[in-house]
């Protein structure tokens, strides 16, 4: 870790009650957010990245980073063959950092949750890492993500995993599928991805395709 405080910095985030609360935490984590992460969460990052490479052809394009934060997806898949990233957050001091990463074309300041400024089916997928849980995005953005992306493309999903009494993930995103809005296709459901936070923090990442 870059420094003794990251924990402070990382419960601030944990704890933020509102959109607004969040934005602020992560724009005065922005600074420090890429060092702080050299050893934090990486069992997420390293199953995300297995499970999107598993499954998105090279050549898919463009990809919605969901909820983007300093572009750590763009910057960890690039060396892997994707580019044409498109990401969003709701922290413009995040943004201005991941725009520099490599294989982002754009960013934008969106929130997860409102009507997204895009047309339907904009993306041949829709991805987030650690973006859906408690306090950050929930799950009324499941439906934007769904119209964003493009028929027969896909949406690669962390959700935060152990909160689903305060979340709803689990019931929303079945409810979708019995609809018949998308497919899931693969999953890892439950797998403690952030051993240093007290309690640890659980992930699930989920792969469906959009009908």
């Amino acid at each position: 870790m870059s420094d003794p405080d990251w924990k402070n910095r990382v419960n601030r985030v944990v704890d933020a009650s509102d959109a607004d609360a969040v934005r602020r935490e992560y724009d005065d984590w922005a600074p420090s957010y890429d060092a702080d992460h050299l050893g934090f969460g990486g069992s997420l990052l390293t199953h995300f990245v297995g499970m999107f490479c598993r499954h998105v052809p090279r050549d898919a394009a463009p990809i919605l980073d969901a909820g983007a934060g300093t572009g750590r997806m763009g910057s960890t898949l690039s060396p892997h063959g994707y580019d044409n990233f498109v990401g969003i957050d709701l922290s413009q001091g995040m943004l201005d950092i991941a725009n520099d990463k490599p294989g982002y074309i754009a960013v934008h300041k969106m929130r997860l949750g409102d009507r997204l400024d895009f047309e339907n089916e904009s993306f041949a997928v829709a991805a987030s890492i650690a973006s859906f849980a408690p306090g950050h995005a929930g799950r009324e953005a499941f439906d934007e993500l769904i119209r964003v992306t493009k028929r027969g493309g896909l949406l690669v999903l962390s959700l935060r995993a152990g909160c689903e009494a305060e979340t709803g993930f689990d019931a929303r995103r079945n409810e979708l599928e019995r609809l018949g809005h998308w497919a899931l296709i693969d999953e890892l459901p439950d797998f403690v991805s952030h051993p240093e936070v007290d309690p640890p923090l659980r992930y699930g990442i989920h792969v469906y395709r959009r009908l």
